[in-house]
């Protein structure tokens, strides 16, 4: 059983319960006075709070990263197209679809509204914890969400094993993974009208790297 504040509350107070009530020799036990026992608790329980909240705070977003050659006007929402070594980097979601890295109520702020290409980076900090820098665009859907290429940084080569989304994301996604595009069909993709445009800048974003 995981101990908590409330589970150490319940364990002392029944020590000294017992310890008060039938025991006739207290040189031989522990006594906890009530002060103390109230002491313990409070430290319990913040130890607990301040280890809950860190867990469940993300750490600070990082900038906006867009590649200076490549900076647009375009706002909206929009998604990362990423590709390693001929792999796509997808979201699989608890229903098993895969999709991209996206958060559709993100594309504008109290400030004002955000540009597409900080739109698509934020959604991939959010999603996958990855912090890539925006490059052109790739794609547009028919709904108006925007393709970027995206860059990773070094250290992936597209044949990562799936591995888990930080703890901040989406509670819908269950893994992080790279795939081929072309080796699933549309029944595995979540938005299907999607799919096609999908397909298409990962193409585009393909030739862009090779002409890198």
């Amino acid at each position: 059983m995981p101990i908590d504040g409330l589970n150490i509350f319940l364990y002392l107070a029944s020590w000294q319960f017992k310890v008060g009530s039938f025991s006739r020799d207290y040189s031989t036990l522990p006594m906890i006075s009530g002060f103390k026992l109230f002491i313990l608790l409070l430290i319990s329980i913040s130890t607990l709070s301040s280890m809950t909240a860190c867990s469940e705070q993300p750490p600070a977003q990082p900038s906006c990263r867009v590649n200076a050659s490549a900076v647009s006007n375009h706002q909206g929402v929009a998604a990362c197209i990423v590709s390693v070594n001929g792999k796509l980097l997808v979201t699989q979601l608890e229903s098993g679809l895969y999709d991209l890295p996206i958060i559709k109520n993100i594309s504008s702020t109290s400030s004002g509204s955000k540009s597409a290409q900080c739109a698509a980076h934020q959604s991939m900090w959010l999603q996958t914890g990855l912090n890539v820098e925006v490059q052109n665009v790739v794609g547009a859907q028919a709904d108006g969400t925007w393709l970027f290429g995206c860059k990773l940084s070094s250290g992936f080569d597209g044949s990562e094993a799936p591995f888990d989304p930080p703890h901040w994301s989406s509670d819908n996604v269950k893994k992080i993974m790279f795939i081929n595009p072309f080796d699933i069909e549309l029944y595995n993709w979540a938005q299907r009208d999607h799919f096609d445009i999908m397909r298409d800048a990962y193409i585009l974003q393909g030739n862009y790297q090779k002409a890198e």
